[in-house]
């Protein structure tokens, strides 16, 4: 080997170290950016699944409520009936 193609290899090893840094930090970036999506896209997910539970939350009360009331109603109504039965 010549010193010629000596300097040349050396230059050529030199040039694919610095295309492998720039690679890894490429990677490091993309790596760090996917993380900061996925925690973002995990946060929403997660508040999401709050807000469905509250709003499950909720609709069982109103029809717990519901039924409460209307069962109510109908207990009136069947002394209401039972009344003008007996005060005639």
């Amino acid at each position: 080997m010549t010193d010629e193609e000596g300097k040349d290899c050396k230059a050529l090893l030199e040039s694919i170290r610095g295309e492998m840094k720039l690679t890894r930090r490429e990677l490091e970036h993309i790596r760090e950016l996917s993380e900061q999506r996925l925690s973002a896209i995990e946060k929403i997910c997660e508040d999401h699944e709050a807000r469905l539970r509250d709003v499950s939350t909720g609709v069982t009360q109103f029809r717990f409520w519901s039924s409460v009331t209307s069962g109510g109603s109908t207990a009136m109504s069947l002394l209401a009936l039972l009344k003008s039965f007996i005060v005639k």
